[in-house]
């Protein structure tokens, strides 16, 4: 039995997320990715027994990346308005400095069989356990988890998303004035 060594294990990941990035998940394989983090291919199968496992390892890891950022913006002595203007910036702040991540998780998130794996709300559930907590209080309007995400996060990622078209911060900060009207008891 081979031993497993987390410098090779990140570094096939690392070339499997650029592969993708290039030639998209169907033109990235066991062969290419192997050859491109400097392995043979036999040497993934020492960390993965498939591609598909690989990618949803990689998919869940990097899908949590944007929330644990988050995370560090948020702090206790904020009022409800305060935290929405964190999120959503530190949302689009996360997107557009860390485009690999962003590009990456987008494009696995639009695969059926990997979406199915990788529950969104799981990766997110410590940035919602603080909006519970502020919709306990009574500052923030009580919905499910996952329409907070798509009115929260989606819109966000949409404006980060072609932000080459609108190069100004004003979509932005009228994004956080209409989600805190919205939000906001």
């Amino acid at each position: 039995m081979r031993i497993r060594d987390e410098e090779k294990q990140r570094r096939i990941k690392n070339a499997m997320v650029r592969l993708i990035l290039r030639e998209g998940i169907d033109g990235t394989s066991i062969s290419k990715i192997a050859k491109e983090a400097g392995v043979s291919p036999a040497t993934i199968y020492v960390y993965y027994d498939s591609k598909e496992e690989m990618l949803a390892d990689a998919f869940r890891e990097y899908a949590r990346k944007p929330y644990q950022y988050l995370l560090q913006l948020v702090r206790p002595e904020m009022d409800g308005r305060e935290l929405i203007e964190a999120i959503v910036r530190g949302c689009y702040t996360f997107s557009t400095e860390h485009e690999d991540v962003f590009s990456f998780v987008e494009q696995c998130s639009r695969c059926p069989t990997l979406s199915a794996q990788v529950c969104d709300q799981e990766c997110s559930c410590d940035i919602l356990d603080v909006i519970h907590a502020y919709q306990r209080r009574g500052e923030m309007r009580c919905c499910s988890d996952w329409n907070m995400g798509a009115i929260l996060f989606a819109p966000v990622r949409f404006l980060a998303m072609n932000r080459h078209l609108a190069a100004d911060q004003r979509q932005l900060d009228e994004l956080i004035q209409m989600l805190q009207m919205l939000l906001l008891t």
